[in-house]
């Protein structure tokens, strides 16, 4: 008889208080569902990643026979051979940070001679060599037109060059003609 005395008087009945546990729970649980897609899906913000490579025109660094007769350093030393490879990837603008974690070696060399297949620079400083490189010449067997941004080598000027430890040179402006923005970069990488 008690539930009718609530419902003539115009009284509620008290609710259950498990009821707003169980809404706050479902809440929770939709919060932690759009948290969670979130991170999924992921953010294209890079530029501070070192495991966001650039794409890997990259060096595979092998010691060669002495440069042929024709080039500038006939009869010196064994030079170093990198290849720059045509990936299809995006590039990151370049920091030092991630330059420093993975380049193998870096140089700063003059152009001295150049074919359609290759340019053969002259290294003027070794920044950086880990385990390889060193020579007073590095040959840079050059791609097809590559959708990655790569130096355009040209005889007698002076370029910055990385190289992973495949011997691949490193594209997207972490390799290219020097200018005072990419010294200052190399600079910080290997100080």
């Amino acid at each position: 008889m008690s539930d009718d005395v609530g419902a003539n008087t115009g009284m509620k009945s008290p609710r259950s208080p498990w009821r707003w546990v169980a809404a706050v729970g479902a809440a929770a649980v939709v919060l932690v569902a759009i948290v969670a897609s979130f991170g999924l899906l992921g953010s294209d913000d890079t530029g501070e990643d070192p495991a966001a490579a650039p794409p890997s025109p990259t060096a595979t660094v092998t010691e060669t026979a002495p440069v042929p007769s024709g080039s500038a350093s006939a009869g010196g030393p064994a030079a170093t051979e990198l290849t720059v490879v045509a990936d299809a990837a995006r590039c990151i603008p370049p920091t030092s940070k991630w330059l420093s974690q993975n380049a193998a070696l870096a140089f700063e060399g003059t152009v001295e001679s150049m074919t359609k297949d290759e340019a053969v620079l002259r290294v003027k400083t070794w920044m950086y060599a880990d385990g390889f490189g060193g020579t007073d010449t590095v040959r840079v067997v050059l791609p097809a037109p590559s959708t990655i941004p790569m130096p355009e080598f040209e005889k007698g000027k002076d370029y910055l060059v990385a190289a992973k430890g495949d011997a691949k040179v490193i594209g997207c402006g972490y390799s290219d003609v020097k200018s005072a923005k990419l010294q200052k970069l190399y600079t910080a990488a290997f100080k």
